[in-house]
């Protein structure tokens, strides 16, 4: 099904994108409560620049222990450098902060493994993991390239590697407190999704055909993590127009890249916002460690299959909003999942 741009305004309440200017002040106000997070973990993926980086800051600045995952030293020491000055900000005499960089290649299997793996072993000494944020991937320019591994480059960035990752880290986040996914990727409203040929052979790796196949198994990521580990909220986030580096680098061609940026000064938020946002979600149940059932809309207790309804999604704006119809049914997400843990060779016990 081809792309067709007179359907978007249908689709923006899909995108969290409508109540975006009204409820940031709400959300800011309710995120002044939630200020102390010294002693508390986090891990960002992909942390070193763009959403992920606003993301970790907006943790440390808290006062939470950070670990950020990336490719770029340099830029991880120049961003921890400035998480210190930030939890000092807040926090001042506190030096009981933890700032840490790993280097990671997020393309390859075996090396989201080895990530894995090691992560595991660190936050088991350290009592925990309370938050796992994922960021890493990008956009796709209908460039096809493909990792060491053979499989298409966004494919292996987002979404084997942040399954393998969120796969692993499970037992982990399941020590002490309830431990929180952030899943920051596109929402699957653009094309029809095929299941059918998601290494998209024989098609362009744009945009439009990248975000059509993402969106939806991290949806479905997200129905299957929380229905088959309810000690951990997983939450799937659309980022929206979001304003980075991204919006006006991108190689997506002449159309897709300067219209990008024009969504973003129109109805877009910076990335400092939108980390707002992603932060708010992470920390909803915070102050009584259970969640509200308005805002998740979750009622997983042990039911075989979970409603569409049911899955932790956001929009840009923070608001609650629904799976399409497709990616929510049993018969895609067990497909889906299956493939995964194939693909990957990590099975969720």
């Amino acid at each position: 099904m081809a792309f067709s741009s007179l359907p978007l305004l249908n689709r923006l309440p899909d995108l969290g994108l409508l109540h975006q200017r009204v409820s940031f002040d709400a959300i800011q106000k309710e995120n002044i409560g939630r200020n102390d997070l010294r002693g508390r973990n986090v891990l960002v993926t992909g942390g070193t620049n763009g959403i992920g980086a606003a993301i970790a800051l907006s943790f440390a600045k808290r006062g939470a222990n950070l670990y950020i995952a990336g490719r770029n030293a340099d830029a991880a020491s120049k961003l921890l450098a400035k998480a210190k000055s930030l939890c000092l900000e807040t926090w001042p005499g506190y030096t009981d902060q933890v700032l840490q960089f790993f280097a990671w290649d997020a393309s390859l299997i075996s090396d989201n493994k080895r990530f894995a793996n090691e992560m595991r072993l660190l936050f088991e000494e350290k009592g925990g993991l309370d938050f796992l944020v994922m960021t890493q991937g990008g956009i796709g320019n209908g460039q096809r390239k493909e990792t060491a591994d053979g499989h298409e480059w966004l494919l292996a960035l987002q979404d084997f590697s942040r399954y393998i990752i969120a796969a692993s880290l499970l037992p982990v986040l399941k020590l002490g407190r309830r431990g929180v996914v952030i899943d920051v990727l596109s929402a699957g409203v653009w094309n029809k999704f095929d299941d059918e040929n998601l290494e998209l052979v024989g098609k362009s790796p744009d945009f439009y055909h990248v975000a059509s196949r993402d969106g939806p198994i991290h949806d479905i990521m997200s129905l299957e993590f929380n229905q088959r580990c309810p000690e951990v909220i997983y939450n799937h986030i659309y980022p929206g127009p979001t304003q980075t580096d991204v919006t006006s680098t991108n190689n997506t061609g002449f159309i897709t890249k300067y219209g990008f940026a024009a969504t973003t000064r129109l109805i877009g938020q910076s990335a400092e916002q939108f980390a707002e946002i992603a932060f708010n979600v992470a920390t909803k149940w915070e102050g009584t460690r259970n969640e509200n059932p308005v805002d998740i809309n979750n009622s997983i207790l042990n039911p075989p299959t979970a409603k569409y309804e049911e899955c932790r999604t956001w929009g840009a704006s923070g608001e609650k909003v629904k799976v399409r119809e497709y990616p929510s049914r049993p018969e895609v997400r067990a497909k889906i999942w299956k493939w995964l843990e194939t693909e990957t060779g990590v099975i969720v016990a």
